[in-house]
């Protein structure tokens, strides 16, 4: 194998696995950024009033079919 045919497969194969560690690291922060975006409110405090008033609109509603 000629000098220069083993100087380009070595730059093809450097090339390669650039491109394979780019595409990982990448990834991986695409990943952090999109979990980090997401936010889960929890609403722990409830309104008794209002959980009335939906049931009993609802128990009319019933009443009505």
């Amino acid at each position: 194998m000629k000098t220069s045919n083993k100087l380009l497969l070595g730059l093809l194969a450097v090339v390669i696995v650039g491109m394979i560690i780019i595409n990982i690291v990448l990834k991986k922060q695409y990943d952090s950024r999109r979990n980090s975006n997401i936010k889960i409110e929890v609403n722990t405090t409830s309104d008794t009033t209002s959980i009335k008033g939906d049931s009993i609109a609802m128990d009319e509603a019933i009443g009505n079919e």
